[in-house]
């Protein structure tokens, strides 16, 4: 890349630019668990860990109160893959609680669709 192209698209106050897989050493799926998209993340209070990075404790200080993982990486702006691990290194150490939403209606069964249309049908 040119010096004018750089200067461009960098300056003297942008720091250092990481590569979001130097985040996640270079993995790529967490290592103790899938963590679905739509995982409710909760942090879970007690000591924290000196060593973490800064975008773990963004991730800390967001899961203060429930948040999924795709708002995670919505408000901390990292791809996906890269907060499902960080969060699943999270979750190993025991500073959060990974669970799935809460489940959704089923759909209605064939039966009571018969019985509403026939119940809208009378009126």
């Amino acid at each position: 890349m040119s010096d004018r192209m750089q200067d461009q698209w960098l300056d003297e106050d942008a720091g250092p630019v990481v590569p979001a897989y130097a985040l996640t050493r270079g993995r790529v799926r967490p290592s103790n668990k899938d963590i679905d998209i739509v995982a409710i993340v909760t942090a879970i209070g007690g000591p924290t860990p000196v060593s973490l990075g800064p975008e773990q404790w963004m991730i800390l200080s967001l899961c203060a109160r429930a948040a999924s993982l795709a708002d995670i990486a919505v408000a901390i702006d990292l791809p996906l893959g890269v907060v499902r691990v960080l969060v699943g290194d999270l979750h190993e150490q025991g500073l959060v609680e990974v669970r799935p939403p809460a489940n959704v209606a089923r759909f209605p069964t064939e039966k009571l669709l018969t019985e509403v249309i026939g119940g809208l049908q009378a009126l």
